[in-house]
């Protein structure tokens, strides 16, 4: 019986989707070089993930030569801003800021976070 799937990214896709972000357009062998996991996946597991999200429309491919180079089609920021609301309506019955207040009181801040959220504040 297949899983259900999940929303989002799973972490493996997630691990792969932060490698593109950043240094697309990239070959197989290069994510698989760039990736942090440690044993790292055999190469033929990694282009089976690639190509399952590529079918989800996550990365699309372009030929170069004989080589397939990978892209992202789902943006960063977009993608950011749906798990932060994902979480909130999942954890914190939708109310965004009851997730802020949550990571405010049990995070440590660095002065910076605090600054930045107190001239948010200010300024909204």
């Amino acid at each position: 019986m297949p899983r259900p799937r999940q929303p989002g990214l799973t972490e493996n896709e997630l691990d792969v989707m932060k490698i593109l972000w950043v240094q697309a357009p990239l070959k197989i062998s290069d994510i698989l070089e760039l990736l942090k996991k440690t044993p790292k996946p055999a190469y033929t597991s990694l282009l089976t993930l690639v190509q399952l999200m590529e079918k989800k429309g996550y990365i699309r491919h372009q030929k170069e030569g004989k080589a397939f180079l990978y892209l992202p089609v789902l943006q960063q920021e977009k993608f950011l801003i749906s798990e932060v609301k994902r979480i909130a309506k999942r954890l914190f019955g939708g109310s965004p800021g009851k997730l802020v207040l949550n990571l405010i009181e049990n995070e440590q801040l660095s002065e910076a976070e605090i600054k930045a959220l107190k001239k948010m504040l200010k300024d909204s």
